[in-house]
């Protein structure tokens, strides 16, 4: 029993970093495939992701090749497939 609580958090916790990685992608081509530090600062807190959550989803979508910083590196640019705007 207790060995199914701990796979259900793990899973719950795996869902809920997809649905925020998610909702990034969505925020980022609302905003023309980009996201600035300081559009991140206002937006992610609005799409319920901290600061050390939101490092971990750049860095994946970085190394799914579906992201990139900008020259300015403050800037965090969407790549195609996942750039639909």
């Amino acid at each position: 029993m207790r060995m199914a609580a701990v796979a259900m958090c793990f899973f719950g916790t795996m869902a809920a970093a997809s649905d925020q990685k998610t909702a990034l992608i969505e925020q980022m081509n609302r905003n023309g495939c980009k996201m600035t530090t300081e559009q991140a600062n206002v937006q992610m807190p609005e799409l319920g992701i901290d600061r050390p959550t939101a490092i971990k989803l750049s860095r994946e979508m970085m190394a799914e090749g579906i992201a990139t910083f900008a020259a300015d590196e403050e800037t965090l640019l969407l790549l195609p497939p996942a750039c639909t705007s």
